[in-house]
């Protein structure tokens, strides 16, 4: 008997292709990293309307310091014929008030107490809001509590109405209508520094500080605070427009200081012309306008600027 042995055919394993990882093209950093101020300046420039908002805010700015040279004398008294007409007189190229007292005088003198105003305003609006609000994050608690329904009992209070009783009770003068304005304006900067102060508290760097020993004055304004104050920057450049509506209304309505050129009050002044001379609330209004326009403006190219991840979103 004979056995057939069948051979089993030989089993190949299959091949792997082993491809060769690629070439690593080293990566050269050219240059250094640029500071953060040249990044600030660069995004700023690249908001178009923030740089036309910035040119009208230099404008204002060198007529406000060239009006002393310009117009030397006091930009209230009477040195022409009533209502005289824009560039129906040489010497008074924006016409006469009804008194007869130069426009252009009082418009260029009038940029002087709006930026004062406004400025100061800002600053006192800020100085209470930040320390406000920081305190009120920081140490939480009651501490927080009682600021905020402080805070929120001058929110409740109509902003005019409170101005003007001020302005009534301690007398027409830019130092009171400056006061009365920034007092009134500090909420909503309370409210932003208390939000960014939450947010940073309990960060990793702040605990770091803690840990070191630093007391809480040192933490708050030399660790916290900078990281905070990007946003607090916008809103107080933004109360600088809401302050010269304020200081405009005030002396719409009477109770501005009447020893100072204001746009508010030439308005005031020729409200009962407006059919005959126009002009007189044209040009004080138009400087309004514009002023307020190029503030919020800036303050919008500032936003954009100092928040870019928030610009993208």
């Amino acid at each position: 008997m004979s056995m057939t042995s069948t051979a089993s055919p030989a089993v190949t394993a299959p091949t792997e292709t082993v491809t060769p990882p690629a070439a690593i093209t080293p990566v050269v950093l050219s240059g250094k990293r640029r500071a953060p101020f040249i990044d600030f300046v660069l995004r700023f420039a690249r908001n178009r309307a923030a740089l036309v908002g910035l040119l009208l805010v230099v404008i204002l700015i060198a007529v406000a310091l060239a009006a002393p040279y310009y117009y030397p004398r006091d930009p209230l008294r009477i040195v022409g014929r009533p209502e005289l007409w824009p560039f129906a007189n040489p010497r008074f190229p924006l016409g006469t008030d009804s008194l007869g007292r130069d426009i252009a005088a009082v418009v260029a003198h009038g940029a002087r107490t709006t930026l004062m105003i406004g400025l100061f305003a800002s600053l006192t609006a800020t100085i209470i809001g930040v320390s406000v609000g920081a305190t009120a994050a920081y140490f939480g608690g009651w501490v927080d509590e009682v600021l905020m329904r402080v805070t929120e009992l001058f929110q409740t209070v109509p902003n005019i109405i409170f101005i003007l009783t001020v302005v009534a009770v301690l007398g027409q003068n830019i130092t009171n209508i400056t006061i009365a304005v920034g007092v009134v304006s500090w909420t909503a900067i309370a409210r932003m520094t208390r939000a960014e102060f939450l947010s940073l508290r309990d960060r990793e760097f702040v605990q770091a500080c803690r840990a070191m020993g630093m007391g809480n004055i040192r933490i708050m304004l030399g660790e916290i605070l900078p990281n905070a104050l990007p946003p607090v920057i916008v809103l107080s450049s933004l109360v600088v427009a809401s302050a010269v509506l304020f200081e405009s209304s005030v002396s719409f309505l009477g109770l501005g200081d009447p020893n100072v050129a204001s746009w508010g009050g030439l308005i005031g002044q020729g409200r009962t012309l407006i059919r005959s001379s126009w002009y007189i609330c044209a040009v004080p209004g138009l400087a309004i306008m514009l002023t307020v326009l190029a503030l919020n403006l800036v303050g919008d190219g500032l936003n954009d600027a100092l928040n870019p991840k928030l610009r993208d979103r």
